[in-house]
């Protein structure tokens, strides 16, 4: 599980829910214009509920991890987040502090593995969050 697609998800969630929203309309339309396929449509809207679901309850574990951060790490991660590139990009200095503010974020985010079914679906609709 990658860190950086999970600070971005959590900056991003609204983003992500949004675009969801969109996704669970157009299959609910495409399902009262066939109605010949109608089991289809309703199964997809289903399963995007319930997506929608997964990723809510690991975003609200992320929320509970990033209380313990203040505004000038949340700002660190914010920024580590959208960049085009790691920390090694960053220069040694800004690079090492983003580096321990992210390994702390991990550390406190020690059972995440318990939401490995919201970052499985993350990584299928992470294109989806846009770009910030």
């Amino acid at each position: 599980m990658k860190s950086k697609r999970l600070i971005k998800f959590y900056f991003c969630a609204d983003k992500l829910n949004a675009a969801m929203d969109r996704l669970i309309l157009a299959a609910a339309c495409r399902s009262a214009d066939d109605i010949y396929n109608y089991a289809k449509s309703a199964d997809r809207v289903v399963e995007l509920i319930d997506a929608k679901y997964t990723l809510s309850g690991l975003w609200q574990y992320l929320d509970n991890v990033m209380q313990g951060f203040g505004g000038e790490d949340k700002a660190t991660l914010y920024g580590y987040a959208f960049s085009k590139g790691g920390w090694a990009r960053l220069g040694r200095e800004r690079g090492n502090a983003v580096r321990r503010v992210v390994v702390r974020f991990m550390r406190r985010a020690k059972y995440i593995y318990r939401y490995s079914e919201g970052a499985e679906l993350l990584d299928k609709f992470y294109a989806l969050m846009g770009r910030g």
